[in-house]
């Protein structure tokens, strides 16, 4: 059957390397692994790994930790200096939250579902090798990439041992023992904390009782990660109905956890969903309450994404905003947020 699907700008595999990590693992070059196209091409080709992010909370290290006090003050150029990650989604995930953007699927230009493609390990890899080889940073999401645990070892170990670089990950935080294998190979990873464990499950999309567990099962997570070194992104999304309290307590519980030094904790404030009944908050009651949080546990960095702010993120600490800008030059405001880059796959 003729391929439906095109690989973003591969590179080229080291086939002896592969077959022996992946072998390790049960796998082999030619084992499946479901995949998220991203868009597609004028032919109707689908688009395998043509998304890309930046790692906006990368100003608010040094080195391998934070800085206090740090003002971020940046340039409309400079916020394009930050690192940029290749998303390898999969297509798979073990929750199922009404809201999401993907829903294990994208919408093509006709509005039309796309769905999830079979795609070789061994073509998974080779878009790995060509974000390797542009310099940018492999971070597998999704779906989610616990559905595929060893296939997202498997890959991060033959990067490690081939260019001695670290990958990324999106996780919805219900792996901990996985994500503890997958540490010696991480960079960074994000980590969802969707909500107090009362409300989690209806975020989630599961019952009520494994929602406590997730809830539980993200701390433990997340600690592992940070405690080991690895910069960890917290990911909480906010609705017009959480509260202030709320987030205090998630705060008290990051800080508990995880080591400051490599944790930040990102606001995602909503934006409404078809078929969701929740309300969007303001950006400026957000913000707000971060402050309120913040005061709390001074020595926590938290961001909130804002897209349409230059560099993406408002970022505070110690009850302060400190993000600031030092131009105001009009600029392309797909290249900034939580957004993706524009790429062109040929």
């Amino acid at each position: 059957m003729e391929k439906r699907y095109r690989i973003f700008e591969p590179g080229r595999v080291e086939m002896d390397l592969l077959a022996e990590v992946a072998g390790k693992f049960r796998l082999g070059p030619d084992s499946p692994v479901s995949m998220l196209p991203y868009g597609q091409l004028p032919d109707g080709t689908l688009k395998i790994g043509a998304e890309t992010r930046r790692l906006y909370f990368h100003f608010a290290v040094d080195g391998d930790c934070f800085v206090p006090g740090t003002e971020l003050v940046k340039s409309s150029e400079e916020w394009k200096e930050a690192p940029v990650t290749r998303i390898i989604s999969f297509g798979k995930c073990n929750v199922s939250c009404p809201y999401c953007k993907r829903d294990c699927q994208f919408l093509g230009d006709d509005g039309l579902p796309i769905i999830a493609q079979p795609v070789l390990l061994a073509e998974v890899v080779a878009l790995c090798e060509g974000a390797v080889g542009r310099g940018e940073i492999v971070r597998f999401s999704g779906g989610d990439p616990v559905t595929f645990p060893t296939v997202t070892l498997a890959i991060s170990e033959y990067l490690y041992r081939r260019y001695g670089v670290k990958t990324s990950i999106a996780h919805n935080g219900s792996g901990p023992a996985w994500a503890r294998k997958m540490a010696p190979y991480l960079g960074s990873a994000a980590i969802d904390l969707k909500g107090v464990p009362e409300k989690i499950g209806g975020i989630m999309g599961i019952e009520a009782v494994r929602g406590e567990l997730f809830y539980k099962n993200s701390l433990e997570t997340q600690g592992a990660l940070s405690r080991a070194g690895v910069l960890t992104d917290v990911r909480t999304p906010v609705f017009g109905d959480t509260s202030v309290d709320e987030m205090r307590r998630l705060a008290q519980d990051i800080y508990r956890v995880n080591d400051l030094r490599y944790t930040f904790w990102t606001w995602r404030q909503y934006k409404p969903v078809q078929g969701c009944d929740w309300s969007a908050p303001t950006r400026d009651g957000v913000i707000e309450m971060m402050k309120m949080v913040s005061r709390d546990i001074p020595a926590l960095w938290l961001g909130i994404r804002a897209k349409w702010d230059k560099g993406g993120m408002i970022y505070v600490k110690a009850g302060e905003v400190r993000q600031k800008t030092a131009d105001t030059l009009a600029v392309d405001m797909r290249d900034f947020g939580s957004g993706n880059l524009i790429e062109v796959a040929v």
